[in-house]
């Protein structure tokens, strides 16, 4: 009875266990396809067939194929391909590619179709995909629509192979070809504008007065055989730039930065820029007339087809931030996933960041240049030749002697350089710490109020230069902001001004060269970049000094209605002339032979509107205080035109008697340009950054 028990309970046993085993494979077989169904429905099954819709190319990828062309027979076809036998490494390998183009669709099918956030995450990872190989580029660049390949495009890991070449890019033109293409252009532009715009009409009748389409090429074919008259035209890059020139005026009018694209000038445009790829001041030119027109969102998809999307990626990497800046504003403009309704118009030039940045932005920074300055001008780092000799490192001196020579003798010069760098660097690395480094630009005056930092330890950050030493930035605001505070974006206004009338001016402009004209149009450009959202650090060289005042006491008497004085926490005075430049004062009879600018007018010694203007800024810093520092030159500048010296800002003007004041024994020019990242100059505006900058950080996290 007992055994027949086991039985029993053996059977009932194995019963449960095969309905239990038969009803998990039922519930994980439905599950499985549960999890199918959303995945398929979140991505379309047949989105590996997406690129059967817009095919223009055969890519063949496969060596056995090179001479395909060899054979017309299709036995010799089919006997010439054949399978390699492949080992489990193989066939590993050749799976995980498989995987790596569908993961590349799918990514792409998700970065067009999905939402905002989906689309932001599809793009993060298509543009950090490797190992594709050349014709998954080209086959998902054929794929791209606009939108997805603006945002790839300001990506900073993105391969470039994502995006097709501009139409007929194969194509060279002729110098004069273009030329005429572009003489179509500025014809049409007058024509659009009604000849409202008298600059263009201008350089039309000047520089085009003996233009005659007919027989034109005929002509150029002769005068290379001597039988024809040369024209009157120099048909030459110059003459090419000066059209694209006034291209670029025309587009920077508001009003007309339109213009371009309505008449069909994206493609002419792509075929200056095929046959110059190489000349940087035409790649310029171009850079900033496509960062006009990216103002205008419906002109995305033209822009696009055209070819220019993967053209600007390209220059947005450039190491010349006169080319990269504009080319960044253009994407920046354009990526409306990204840019939250935040446009950079002209004058108005993005720094740092140029790409997409995870990076959560922390405050602004605005430069703001002087009187003939400019944006990639101003802010360079100071020339070699003017920096003041450094003592000579002792313990670079142990490494020469006789004992040593005898040692490296026979190896290269490159090799004992770098030797003795390291051995160099090694030494200071474990020493070091131990010392108190004087920056460079000390100041030899100083206020009350100051507090330095006027030394930094020897084993900082600003005092691993390496390479800096030898690579001169042509704009540090870009170069050492971006790595020593990369939370924050910094701007850069751009402006033109004269020093006489007597220079020509858009009269369609309208006279918007005084300080309160100005400052009333930066200020409205700087709101539409979202400039008021976050604190904001301002950073000016003289007469910019002037212009940063006058936007905040302007916005302090309408209210502050955007925010710019309650979000300003610091300003930093290179020379700025408070009080005027007795520079700027002329007699009666040389203002009459120099018919001085309204620039220069305004900024004559003990102005009116100058000391009201500094009585009203006082008044607004007592409702909204603020950092101030002051840099003062003592150096005599030297005007190369007249051969003389002149001291534009003296100390008692360029002090606003508030905040810290410091003397530098710099000329005007020189006072903005720091010596290098361990120069006061540099590091006291590093430390009012990044004060503030913790400041908002520990505000926002009392806040949540």
């Amino acid at each position: 009875m007992r055994l027949r028990d086991y039985k029993k309970i053996i059977y009932y046993l194995k019963s449960t266990g095969i309905c239990v085993a038969s009803a998990g494979g039922c519930w994980f077989l439905y599950q499985l396809h549960q999890i199918s169904e959303k995945v398929r429905a979140a991505v379309a099954s047949n989105v590996l067939q997406l690129e059967n819709l817009h095919v223009q190319y055969i890519y063949v990828d496969d060596p056995r194929l090179k001479d395909i062309f060899m054979f017309r027979e299709k036995d010799d076809l089919n006997s010439y391909v054949k399978e390699n036998p492949q080992n489990l490494t193989q066939i590993i390998i050749k799976w995980w590619k498989t995987l790596n183009r569908s993961l590349a669709y799918r990514l792409l099918h998700m970065a067009r179709n999905g939402s905002k956030e989906e689309r932001e995450k599809a793009v993060y990872s298509l543009s950090n995909l490797k190992h594709l190989k050349d014709w998954h580029y080209r086959g998902l660049a054929q794929m791209l629509d606009a939108r997805t390949a603006v945002s790839l495009a300001r990506m900073p890991n993105t391969d470039l192979r994502f995006f097709l070449q501009p139409p007929y890019y194969h194509e060279k033109h002729k110098l004069f070809d273009l030329i005429e293409r572009t003489h179509t252009i500025l014809l049409k532009l007058d024509n659009l504008c009604q000849s409202c715009h008298p600059c263009l009409k201008q350089f039309i009748n000047r520089k085009f007065k003996d233009f005659h389409r007919e027989g034109l090429i005929f002509d150029h074919d002769l005068v290379s055989v001597g039988l024809a008259v040369p024209p009157a035209i120099n048909w030459d890059p110059e003459f090419l730039q000066n059209c694209l020139q006034a291209i670029h005026h025309h587009s920077s009018l508001e009003q007309h930065s339109k213009d371009v694209v309505d008449v069909g000038g994206l493609s002419v445009l792509t075929n200056i820029q095929n046959n110059f790829d190489n000349n940087l001041n035409i790649k310029i030119l171009l850079a900033k007339i496509l960062s006009n027109l990216s103002l205008h969102s419906d002109c995305l998809d033209d822009i696009f087809r055209s070819g220019w999307i993967g053209i600007l990626a390209q220059w947005s990497r450039d190491e010349d931030i006169r080319l990269a800046s504009p080319a960044a504003r253009a994407l920046a403009n354009l990526d409306l996933d990204d840019n939250k309704g935040e446009m950079y118009s002209q004058s108005i030039f993005p720094l740092h960041p140029l790409q997409r940045y995870r990076t959560q932005r922390k405050m602004d920074v605005i430069f703001i240049h002087g009187l003939l300055g400019g944006v990639f001008v101003t802010w360079r780092q100071r020339d070699s030749h003017l920096i003041p000799a450094e003592i000579v490192d002792p313990c670079s001196e142990e490494y020469s002697n006789d004992s040593f020579t005898e040692i490296i003798k026979g190896y290269p010069q490159e090799f004992v350089k770098d030797l003795a760098e390291d051995l160099k660097m090694h030494e200071w690395k474990r020493i070091g710490h131990d010392f108190e480094v004087v920056l460079h630009d000390c100041p030899i005056n100083v206020n009350y109020q100051a507090c330095g930092p006027y030394t930094c330890k020897g084993d900082d950050n600003c005092m691993q230069e390496g390479k800096e030493k030898s690579c001169k930035t042509q704009c540090w605001p870009k170069d050492w902001l971006s790595k020593d505070v990369p939370s924050v974006r910094v701007i850069g206004i751009n402006y033109d001004t004269k020093l006489s009338t007597w220079t020509p001016l858009c009269p369609i402009e309208g006279m918007r060269s005084t300080i309160k004209e100005r400052s009333d149009e930066f200020i409205r450009k700087l709101v539409l970049a979202g400039v008021g959202k976050k604190p904001v650090v301002w950073i000016c060289h003289s007469m910019g000094g002037l212009l940063a005042k006058t936007m905040l006491v302007e916005e302090w008497k309408n209210g502050d209605k955007h925010n710019i004085c309650k979000m300003s926490k610091g300003i930093i005075f290179y020379s700025t002339p408070h009080q005027g430049s007795s520079a700027a004062a002329l007699n009666q009879a040389s203002e009459m032979l120099v018919w001085p600018s309204i620039e220069v007018k305004e900024l004559r010694e003990q102005s009116p509107k100058l000391i009201d203007l500094h009585a009203n800024f006082i008044k607004m810093l007592d409702n909204f205080p603020m950092d101030i520092v002051s840099f003062s030159e003592t150096k005599s500048t030297l005007v190369t035109a007249l051969k003389l010296k002149f001291q534009f800002v003296k100390p008692k003007s360029a002090d606003p008697g508030i905040g810290e004041f410091f003397e530098i024994p710099q000329d005007h020019f020189s006072i903005c340009k720091p010596a290098n990242r361990q120069s006061f100059l540099y590091q006291k505006v590093l430390s009012i950054i990044r004060k503030n900058v913790d400041n908002a950080t520990q505000e926002k996290s009392l806040k949540e």
